[in-house]
């Protein structure tokens, strides 16, 4: 019993420390295509809310501002946050991302109600403008879920970064 004990220990520390799944693809861009992509995080309208929510829809934000940033480095590119639009130069890329829809749930609703207290929900507009100023790509994203927001932020990164890498690095037929 012993000896099983010490085994399936050292297994399942194996698998803690190696950890699952693979990690994000890195991107070969050809050649002539920038890798250099500066944030531009626009925020949401928090007109409609109270301090309390207004708080709570700006950790998660922040949140995602700094995991867009790591999650653009670990696909290869290298971004630059920035806090207005003229501080974009015009080398590489310029994404903006304005918060279009949001739900926060309290943790402590959350703890007290379960999954009844409901999913946390965060909406993005997404532009991605070329070195003439040009967008050249757009799109909307929603994600849910009972997680918390950032990892409904987490999955919105996650999709941007894909959508950029594929429009950027061109299908090998």
């Amino acid at each position: 019993m012993k000896r099983f004990l010490i085994v399936l220990t050292a297994i399942l520390a194996t698998g803690f420390f190696a950890g699952c799944g693979g990690s994000a693809k890195t991107v070969n861009l050809p050649a002539g295509v920038s890798g250099d992509i500066a944030v531009l995080s626009l925020g949401a309208d928090t007109s409609n809310l109270n301090h309390d929510q207004i708080a709570l829809l700006n950790h998660t934000l922040n949140w995602m501002d700094r995991d867009i940033i790591q999650t653009l480095k670990r696909t290869g590119f290298q971004p630059t946050r920035i806090a207005a639009a003229n501080d974009f130069t015009g080398n590489g890329y310029l994404l903006k991302i304005t918060i279009t829809d949001h739900k926060m749930i309290p943790k402590g609703a959350r703890m007290l109600g379960g999954m009844m207290a409901g999913a946390d929900r965060l909406g993005a507009h997404f532009d991605l403008v070329d070195a003439n100023r040009q967008t050249v790509l757009s799109w909307d994203d929603t994600q849910a879920s009972t997680k918390g927001g950032t990892y409904c932020a987490q999955t919105l990164n996650r999709n941007a970064a894909e959508r950029i890498t594929t429009y950027l690095v061109p299908r090998n037929p």
